[in-house]
């Protein structure tokens, strides 16, 4: 069973860093700069994928060295990918010391926190891991999910949030409120989306919101 306990943390605008110029480090870093957060990258070489990310301005720090300990100076989270085991478990020990939690490439027992496989449907997300024992599992199961939840999803979500306030004030017990969203989730409204009128998905919000006008 797994140790780790699940959350998740916004990295927007916080420094992290990922040790190591590899693909594995290629794909943690872009899924930190698209969460937002500021990229130090520690690393003699790197991938192209790496190299567009740098030529895009997406890294905010590249030191093109070997790694040294006060790399992870400032850090909220540390990434070390490297293909030393020696040096990863020196970038592990550096980040706890500098009070940051710290994900070393494939050595589960020694992360602080796991990287999942992860599914996005606006702010609807899923995280999906399996502890380290399989990533190959944790890409099939989020498939599956990418299948089940298509982009409507994210399309809901932002209907329901646009018209909060007004289903708020036209149904102040919490209990009715959300009675109206299962109901509108019983009713068409997904089907709408996913065929892509937004137009009629939109009215039933609105009705169930406001009212019929």
């Amino acid at each position: 069973m797994s140790r780790l306990y699940p959350i998740y943390v916004d990295v927007e605008g916080r420094t992290c860093c990922v040790v190591g110029g590899g693909p594995i480090a290629e794909g943690r870093a872009r899924t930190l700069i698209e969460h937002g957060a500021l990229l130090r990258l520690v690393a003699p070489a790197i991938t192209p994928g790496l190299t567009d990310m740098l030529a895009q301005n997406a890294i905010h720090d590249y030191r093109q060295r070997p790694y040294e300990a006060h790399d992870v100076t400032g850090c909220t989270l540390v990434i070390a990918a490297t293909d030393n085991a020696a040096v990863n478990r020196s970038v592990r020990d550096d980040a706890r010391a500098a009070g940051a939690l710290c994900n070393v490439a494939d050595d589960p027992a020694a992360c602080d926190f796991a990287v999942p496989a992860l599914v996005r449907r606006g702010d609807l997300s899923f995280a999906v891991t399996t502890g380290g024992a399989s990533p190959v599992v944790a890409a099939r199961v989020r498939r599956r999910l990418e299948d089940v939840f298509g982009p409507e999803w994210g399309d809901l979500l932002e209907l329901l949030a646009e018209f909060r306030p007004a289903m708020k004030r036209r149904h102040p017990d919490p209990a009715e409120r959300s009675a109206a969203v299962r109901a509108l989730l019983d009713g068409d409204l997904l089907d709408l989306l996913a065929a892509g009128d937004h137009a009629a998905a939109r009215d039933r919000v609105r009705a169930a919101a406001e009212g019929d006008v």
